[in-house]
């Protein structure tokens, strides 16, 4: 029975393939093929030169798509003469769940001596890139199992998370001062995505951009973030508990990361007494009085008057010669935006409320803003 056209090919293509693959050797190794979605695996591949009568270069990668989190986590290179020895690895974590195919993309670069010696020949800057013959060579994609997680995970790994908050009274418009801090490892990238400070009706909420460090190990990705946050209200709020549910995938199951709604009671602004606690006619009083205290009442104005024309004086007088009051100074000596941004809403934030949007923005959004030309004006309104 002849063979078919088609068997003929596959014939030469696997010989092809095979003649190609006797001047190497490799190994691959996963830590894991069954696991959970977003649980780290460790994928690990050595490979070893063994036609030593070339010179050859290798590289070795990941085909993550949209399936897979893939990190290199390191490169080994032996560059013995002609005998080249690699290994890589590389961090993974699947992010869908079912049978799924981890697939690799292997680069095998071959010359000789010659072709490095004509490279390398000439002046300094007559410097030829070296010629090689290039191939990606297949290597059989691993089949992974992946198992979804529990319904309503948060997030995939093992942390901690600490909430402080300053202060639990506060005068009307003062800030509050919020930090959370998380810590621990697993899958990362889930952390941005969490709301960890939901918005509250009725209070101004500003965010600083997110401190975030990473380093990626064989257990997985450690992280530790910082999230700062300020609120300004006028009356009492609640800030709402933190409930996340969290699957540990080293002890296989879920836990939860919880803290407390706290009150936050704000002191309004004083205000002065009433004088009438009841509302009285006034006295009859006869004309002779009612003329006497209409002249007393002149006096004391006139008086009132020129002690105040006297106290104006008396205070500029001062002023020219000590350089300004305290709260110039506080204002002139504000090195920053957010210095000057807490002096405003702490001295008063209606009438500032222009220089102190000016200065949120700046802070809050990445615009521009000259706070030169900001600090010259809230003076010039003083």
């Amino acid at each position: 029975m002849n063979a078919g056209p088609g068997r003929i090919v596959l014939f030469f293509l696997m010989l092809t393939v095979a003649l190609a693959a006797s001047d190497y050797s490799y190994s691959l190794h996963l830590s894991k093929k069954s696991l959970f979605v977003k649980e780290p695996m460790i994928v690990t591949f050595d490979i070893n030169q063994t036609d030593h009568s070339k010179v050859m270069f290798f590289d070795f990668s990941l085909k993550s798509g949209n399936d897979f989190f893939v990190h290199r986590l390191d490169k080994r290179v032996d560059e013995g003469y002609h005998a080249r020895k690699e290994r890589y690895t590389y961090l993974v974590y699947p992010l869908k769940a079912g049978k799924i195919e981890l697939r690799f993309d292997l680069l095998v670069r071959r010359g000789n001596d010659d072709l490095l010696t004509t490279a390398f020949t000439g002046g300094r800057y007559n410097v030829k890139a070296v010629e090689t013959d290039d191939s990606h060579e297949p290597i059989p994609a691993q089949k992974l199992e992946v198992k979804p997680l529990p319904a309503g995970t948060d997030l995939v790994g093992k942390f901690k998370v600490e909430r402080r908050i300053k202060k639990r009274i506060l005068h009307s418009y003062e800030p509050l001062y919020i930090d959370i801090e998380i810590s621990g490892t697993g899958y990362a990238p889930d952390i941005e995505q969490i709301a960890w400070l939901p918005r509250v009706s009725g209070v101004r909420l500003f965010a600083d951009k997110p401190k975030i460090v990473r380093r990626y190990t064989k257990e997985g990705i450690k992280t530790e973030a910082l999230f700062r946050y300020a609120l300004i209200a006028q009356k009492d709020y609640l800030i709402p508990g933190l409930h996340l549910q969290v699957f540990d995938t080293v002890q296989k199951k879920s836990y939860t990361i919880d803290e407390p709604a706290v009150k936050i009671e704000i002191e309004p602004a004083q205000t002065a007494s009433l004088i009438d606690k009841k509302s009285l006619p006034p006295p009859i009083e006869s004309p002779g009085t009612l003329l006497k205290q209409f002249f007393l009442s002149l006096l004391i104005f006139g008086a009132g008057w020129i002690s105040a024309v006297l106290t104006m004086r008396i205070r500029r007088s001062r002023k020219r010669k000590s350089g300004g009051n305290e709260w110039q100074n506080m204002v002139k000596s504000s090195k920053d935006a957010r210095t000057l941004l807490k002096l405003l809403v702490m001295k008063d934030p209606k009438r500032y409320e222009p220089w102190i949007e000016r200065l949120e923005y700046a802070l809050y959004k990445g615009e521009k803003a000259d706070l030169k030309e900001i600090k010259k004006e809230v003076l010039h309104e003083t």
